[in-house]
Parts: structure tokens; sequence; C-alpha cells
């Protein structure tokens, strides 16, 4: 892993886009996919504890795991999930469509720096796994803020935990060609974008919107920002 404000890490994120690959998706999709009953259901339970309707923006959803656990446990919230990939939208719809969700779960191609959303609409915005690979994460999250509704809440859970045994077990395997690039790109980048530490994130919250927020450490890094 190299220092994050390396000069050298500095160079290489700003070469490197911040969407997966669309070699690299399929792949995503398959290790996410071991984490929906320990993960994403966990961060479902959180956030249906939180509000049983409304709207939820998920920025960074990838292959849409969380949006579509939300949608299961509370019929009366909408979830629209945003990624710049446009093969990760595309995997994340035919997941909705398998568990026939389509009409409450939608998914967009959509900048994080530039949410293709008007103010004040959601009553929560959510991000996992993404927080510690935005290139301007006070860009990305002020934008989190113009779009959530005054007194409403924005959390960023920090790595995602997706990486199971099984996903392991699968990793360690016999990978065809795409798979294994797929793999050495996500190590790569990976080792450019180190987790921020607690003080780190609280320097962020201080120079964005928001002012203030508070961050728990725990199996992941809990960032709770309230507009």
């Amino acid at each position: 892993m190299w220092p994050r404000y390396s000069l050298l890490s500095r160079l290489l994120r700003s070469l490197i886009p911040e969407r997966i690959p669309w070699f690299a998706a399929p792949l995503y999709d398959r290790i996410a996919r071991t984490a929906i009953g320990t993960y994403y259901n966990e961060v479902a339970e959180r956030v249906t504890a939180q509000t049983c309707q409304g709207s939820v923006l998920d920025v960074g959803t990838g292959p849409g795991f969380l949006p579509i656990e939300i949608a299961k446990r509370a019929p009366r919230i909408t979830v629209v999930g945003i990624d710049s990939s446009k093969a990760m939208v595309r995997i994340a719809q035919t997941n909705a469509e398998r568990e026939g969700l389509s009409d409450r779960v939608r998914f967009v191609k959509c900048d994080a720096n530039r949410l293709s959303f008007e103010d004040d609409l959601f009553d929560l915005v959510i991000s996992t796994g993404s927080l510690h690979a935005w290139k301007n994460p006070v860009l990305v999250i002020n934008e989190c803020f113009r779009v959530l509704k005054p007194e409403c809440e924005a959390w960023l859970l920090d790595p995602a935990q997706v990486i199971t045994p099984e996903a392991l077990q699968f990793l360690g395997g016999g990978l065809k060609t795409a798979d294994r690039l797929a793999s050495m790109w996500g190590s790569f980048t990976s080792r450019l974008t180190p987790p921020y530490s607690v003080g780190e994130i609280h320097e962020i919250i201080r120079r964005t919107k928001f002012r203030r927020g508070s961050v728990t450490e725990g199996k992941w890094l809990s960032v709770t920002l309230r507009k």
C-alpha cells in the first residue's frame, strides 16, 4: 500500500478513472453477491430501522444489492442507485428485474461529483465503500448535501465489507483471463486509495457544507452527517 498523499500516488490517482472499468464489473458483481447475506443485509436493516418510507439515494451503488435489500424490507421506500460505470448500472438493473423490484428501485448512470437531481429531494443519502476512492470527497459530499432534504442525514460507510470467505475462495480459484485482469486492477487501485483515518475524515467534513458530523469506528467507519 502506497501512502495516499505521496507524489506517485497522487499522480496515478489523477490518471485513473473513479469508476469500475467495464471488464471488472462482472467480477465485482460476483464478489459483492457473496456479501448479500452479511454486509448488505446489515446495512439495509440499519436503513429501514431509520426510515420506513420516502426516498433514498445510494451513491456508488455498484451491482445494486443495497437498494434491492432496502426495497425488499420497506415497500414504502423508493431507492435510486447511481454509479458512474455504465456496465455496473446495467448489471444493477438486471439484478433488480430478477427480484421483481424494478418498479421501486431505479439505477442511473451519474457522476457523483455532479448529481443529476434537484435540491432537497432525498430523505436519506447513503454511500458504502466509495468514500476512500473519491478524488474530491468534499465536492461529492457537498452534492449529497444539496440533494438531501433539510434535517435529514447522509451516511458514508467505508470501506465496504464485501470480501467474504466465499469471495476469497472464488478469487483463489482458477479465474478466466478477464477476471484475472479485473483482480489485478482491483489490487492495484486499492493500494492507491487506502481508507481514511478518523482524523482525515473529520478534516474532510470540516471543509464541507455539513461542517459537523460523527464518525464511528467498528467493522467499518460510519460517518453520519445531518443537514
